[in-house]
């Protein structure tokens, strides 16, 4: 792979779906490495255990080298059985070491948070039983051989050690699941093309401001502009073309509108625009300014495209259907009388 291919492939992996497990690898890494040289360094000089020692320093540069080879490969799925192997690894030989004694047996709880986060329900499921299985038979042929010893000094910190390691993992995870949320939630309320509301979202909160007009008693308008000519600009210039200008429409809609006003994608071509507590007479001048940036400004290079606006403010007693309603009559009475108009719904 060149070094553009590389890069492109890191940009999709950190900017598409898995981003928040690329995160968790991440974060996993680190708090291995650190601990790895925590302990490592603790029973070094305060245990003078150098088999541990040992044991922790080369869980430590494992885990470093993982974390360089996925800066480099971007293998999310080979980095996180790579974890997974080493996590185990270093588990059941320090089990081994220890004896089983103690609280050797307590680092084996990491398994589930680490090994489920990284590879999912199933083979998460899988790798746990089948350690846990192991260690429970190790467990039952040691058991005989066991003498009573007094916790001391080691068994606390181990203790605070793994209680800590849990507390970064589940609030790791907790933050990340939130954030997932919040992405799933944006990607459901949120016009692919041109990164402004759906419909869908559009009628709640024209559902919304209409509940809070009644309240209120403050005036309501909503504004239906269509893109005029669109069908002959794809049959022109391509629907790629078409889609350009789609999202050019949606930044200039964003850049120009007042920042009380809600705007979205209504279907197609056209786009609507919800404007609370404005009257018809100013919602007129709003879209006026918009129609004549549209021509001082232009919005898609060498493409002149115009808009046709239709304008209607609640009336007493009025849905949100017919509401509606009247100001997409409104827009193609604009596109009757010669498009490039602005109409004021009776």
């Amino acid at each position: 792979m060149d070094h553009f291919s590389a890069r492109s492939a890191t940009a999709r992996i950190h900017l598409g779906p898995q981003r928040h497990q690329v995160r968790l690898v991440n974060a996993i890494l680190l708090l291995m490495a650190a601990y790895f040289a925590v302990i490592g360094t603790l029973n070094l000089f305060l245990f003078a255990d150098h088999g541990l020692a040992a044991l922790d320093y080369i869980g430590m540069v494992c885990v470093l080298a993982t974390q360089v080879y996925f800066r480099r490969s971007q293998q999310l799925l080979i980095t996180s059985w790579i974890v997974v192997a080493v996590v185990v690894a270093v588990m059941l030989v320090f089990i081994h070491m220890a004896d089983g004694r103690s609280y050797s047996l307590m680092w084996v709880t990491l398994l589930p948070p680490v090994t489920f986060f990284l590879l999912g329900r199933r083979a998460g499921a899988w790798i746990c039983a089948g350690v846990f299985l192991y260690v429970a038979l190790f467990v039952y042929l040691r058991l005989p051989h066991w003498t009573p010893a007094e916790p001391g000094l080691g068994t606390w910190l181990n203790t605070v050690e793994i209680l800590t390691a849990h507390w970064f993992l589940f609030r790791l995870y907790e933050k990340s699941r939130a954030e997932a949320f919040a992405d799933l939630e944006h990607l459901s309320e949120t016009d692919k093309l041109t990164g402004l509301l759906n419909r869908s979202r559009l009628d709640a909160v024209l559902q919304q401001e209409l509940e809070r007009h009644h309240r209120s008693s403050q005036p309501l308008t909503v504004v239906l502009c269509d893109v005029d000519h669109f069908k002959q600009i794809n049959d022109d210039h391509g629907h790629l073309t078409g889609d350009r200008i789609l999202k050019d429409i949606a930044g200039f809609l964003r850049e120009h509108m007042r920042k009380i006003d809600i705007c979205g994608r209504w279907g197609g071509e056209e786009f609507l625009i919800i404007c609370p507590d404005t009257s018809a007479p100013a919602a007129r001048q709003i879209v006026d300014r918009l129609r004549t940036a549209a021509h001082e400004q232009g919005m898609s290079g060498d493409i002149r495209v115009t808009l046709s606006f239709g304008i209607a403010t609640l009336a007493q007693q009025e849905t949100a259907e017919e509401l509606l309603r009247r100001s997409d009559r409104a827009m193609y009475e604009a596109k009757r009388g010669g498009r490039d108009q602005v109409v004021l719904a009776e």
